[in-house]
């Protein structure tokens, strides 16, 4: 079972670094790029270089946890009620601060007078959001 993990990450590690390859290539011979083609290469890049080290962290941590038990028991044990606990404080910190960094981000791009059709998806998708918030806000107080 661990294998086929083991193959998974691998195979996500080669993807991400054929994406940065790709970004790089792109960069160096697509030199006269138009409007949104100007961006494709770092956005290639940036997206293999998060999926290479997210995928050689998962490969290096199953590696670890194969050789040392103790740890691989330590790093699966989510019953602990004070872990729990913590994972929920943090993840209602992370949905605050984006609720104000998702603000943020449509104020600075109607100051800049960006098109009205790049607002309005970046407003709908603050909508969406905070629609599902409360969808699963509604969902769990009823579980509990």
């Amino acid at each position: 079972m661990k294998d086929q993990k083991y193959t998974k990450h691998i195979i996500s590690c080669t993807i991400g670094a054929v994406l940065i390859i790709a970004g790089i290539l792109l960069a160096v011979f697509y030199t006269v790029p138009q409007e949104v083609m100007q961006t494709l290469p770092y956005t290639l890049g940036g997206i293999g270089l998060l999926q290479f080290v997210v995928a050689l962290n998962a490969v290096n941590l199953i590696r670890i946890t194969k050789k040392d038990q103790s740890l691989a028991k330590q790093i699966n044990d989510f019953n602990d009620e004070r872990a729990a606990s913590i994972e929920n404080k943090a993840r209602a910190a992370t949905n605050d601060f984006t609720t104000f960094l998702f603000l943020a981000l449509i104020i600075f791009l109607s100051v800049m007078q960006v098109h009205l059709a790049v607002l309005l998806v970046f407003v709908g998708a603050f909508f969406i959001r905070l629609f599902v918030l409360i969808y699963l806000v509604r969902k769990y107080n009823k579980e509990m």
